[in-house]
Parts: C-alpha cells; sequence; structure tokens
C-alpha cells in the first residue's frame, strides 16, 4: 500500500510539474511578441480567448478556406485545444494540431513553440497514463484485498468448526473412558 501511495505521490508531483511548466508556456509563448509579427496578412496568434469555441471556430474556418496562414491556424487550434481554462479542451486533437503543424511548415516561426508544445502535451499524457494505471491497480488491489477477507472469514468459521469438533471428539472421548 505504501508502494502505490508513493508511486501516486510521484505521479501527482510530476503533473503539477508539468501544469506549472505548461501555465508559464501558455503565458509566455501565446503572444504575438515572439518573433511572429502580427500582420493582417499573416494572421495573429491567439492569446487567451474569452469565447474558446468562438475562437476555435474562426481557425478552423480559416484554416478551412485557407485565410491567412495555416501554420498560424494550425498554431492556434493546438492551443485553443491544449488551453487549461478551455471547458472543452481535447489534448489529443491539439497534439495533433501541432505535430501537423511541425510536419507540413517545418520552415514556420512556430515550429519550435510547437515542439515545446507537443513535449509537454505528451509528458501530459504519460502522467495521465500513469495515473490511470495507478487507479487501476488500486482497484486490483482493493479486489484482492476483498478476495482475502473473504478466504480469512471462511478460514476462520473453518477454524471455528475444527475447534468446536475437537471439544466435542474430547468430551466423547472422556465419556467413553468413563465408562
Amino acid at each position: 500500500m505504501t508502494c502505490v501511495r508513493g508511486a501516486i505521490s510521484r505521479v501527482l508531483r510530476g503533473f503539477w510539474a508539468t501544469t506549472a511548466f505548461s501555465v508559464a508556456l501558455v503565458s509566455g509563448c501565446s503572444t504575438g511578441d515572439v518573433g511572429v509579427a502580427p500582420s493582417r496578412d499573416r494572421g495573429v496568434i491567439v492569446q487567451t480567448p474569452a469565447n474558446f469555441q468562438a475562437a476555435l471556430k474562426y481557425n478552423e474556418a480559416a484554416l478551412l478556406h485557407r485565410k491567412g496562414a495555416p501554420d498560424i491556424a494550425l498554431y492556434n487550434i493546438g492551443f485553443i485545444l491544449a488551453h487549461p481554462s478551455n471547458p472543452k479542451r481535447d489534448q489529443p486533437r491539439a497534439l495533433h494540431m501541432f505535430q501537423t503543424l511541425v510536419a507540413e511548415h517545418p520552415r514556420s516561426v512556430l515550429v519550435e513553440q510547437s515542439q515545446t508544445w507537443i513535449q509537454v502535451l505528451q509528458q501530459q499524457q504519460k502522467l495521465a497514463d500513469e495515473k490511470q494505471k495507478i487507479a487501476e491497480e488500486k482497484r486490483a488491489l482493493s479486489r484482492q484485498r476483498e478476495m482475502l477477507l473473504q478466504e480469512r472469514q471462511k478460514l476462520n468459521y473453518a477454524n471455528e468448526k475444527s475447534q468446536q469438533l475437537d471439544i466435542e471428539i474430547e468430551k466423547r472421548r472422556r465419556q467413553s473412558l468413563s465408562k
């Protein structure tokens, strides 16, 4: 049980460290001051949007209809989908958007930021997988514990019956000796 608690503790520490890194990344890398000049023909990198769904639809439409730079639209979609404040966050899809940006636009100024996002999202996925694995192991241990408790109860019952039989046999033996 101590081993499981230690593993959970390690996963949670890693999760919070990754979350802190993500927040720092989001607050520092989502603005236009990191080498991308926000111009009308190039597009604007999304900061924290007030309406995630509207911003997502806008960038998806821009990507679909080839309005503006596709690398910026891909980055924005990934950013919106990965944003911790987005109630409809979709990290696997965000990861796919960043990977698509890196694969299809290797010369984009957003490649480095996208690669960082890819690492963060993959790390978070690993932590989520570990957390899920620990939860499954914990459930399995609980089931095992319950089975062992039932077995213990059966053994205690059998032991009590055995002791009662021993007492009964001893009584009969004494009765037969006294005759």
